[in-house]
C-alpha cells in the first residue's frame, strides 16, 4: 500500500507545485514515479531478508538479485526525474513484468512481504502492477506523438 500512497500523494503535491507550468501533469507524474522507485529501491537494502524470501528457493543468488534490482530501481528513480525517455518507460515495464511472479509466488507461499503484510497485499499488487506499468509508460512519454508540422499545399510561399 505504501507504493500506491507514495505515487498518489507525490503526484498531487507535485501537481500543486507545478500548476502553472506547461505539461505539468506529466512532469508531476515523473516526480511521483521517481519517489515510487526511490521508496521501493531503498527497501531492497533495508528489508533484504523479506524481499529475498519472496523469491522461490530454486532461484540462484537471491540476495544478490535483490540488491541488483534495488540498484536498478534507484536508477529508475533518478532517470524518472532527470532523464525521462520513451525507452525508460519500456525498461520500467519490462522490470515490472519480470518482478510480478515474485509477488504471485510470495502470495501463494505466504513468504517475504506477504508474510509481513499478509498475502492479500501481494494479490492487490497484481492489478496494481498494471497501474504502475501504465504510469511508467505515460510519465516517460512512451506514447507521445511528435509529428512534424503539416504544410498546406494550397498555400503560396511568401515572396
Amino acid at each position: 500500500m505504501v507504493p500506491l500512497l507514495t505515487l498518489v500523494s507525490c503526484f498531487l503535491l507535485a501537481r500543486l507545485l507545478l500548476r502553472s507550468k506547461p505539461n505539468s501533469n506529466q512532469q508531476a507524474a515523473r516526480y511521483a514515479l521517481g519517489a515510487l522507485w526511490f521508496i521501493t529501491g531503498q527497501a531492497h537494502f533495508t528489508q533484504t531478508a523479506a524481499l529475498t524470501a519472496m523469491l522461490p528457493p530454486t532461484v540462484p543468488y537471491r540476495t544478490a538479485l535483490i540488491y541488483l534490482s534495488g540498484l536498478l530501481e534507484l536508477a529508475f528513480a533518478w532517470a524518472s526525474i532527470w532523464r525521462p525517455h520513451a525507452r525508460l518507460g519500456w525498461a520500467m515495464t519490462a522490470f515490472l513484468v519480470v518482478a510480478l511472479p515474485a509477488n504471485v509466488y510470495s502470495a501463494l507461499a505466504g513468504s517475504g512481504m506477504g508474510g509481513q503484510q499478509g498475502p492479500a497485499y501481494l494479490w492487490f499488487r497484481v492489478p496494481l502492477q498494471l497501474l504502475f506499468i501504465a504510469w511508467s509508460l505515460w510519465a516517460n512519454g512512451t506514447f507521445a506523438r511528435s509529428s512534424p508540422p503539416t504544410r498546406n499545399p494550397q498555400r503560396e510561399p511568401a515572396p
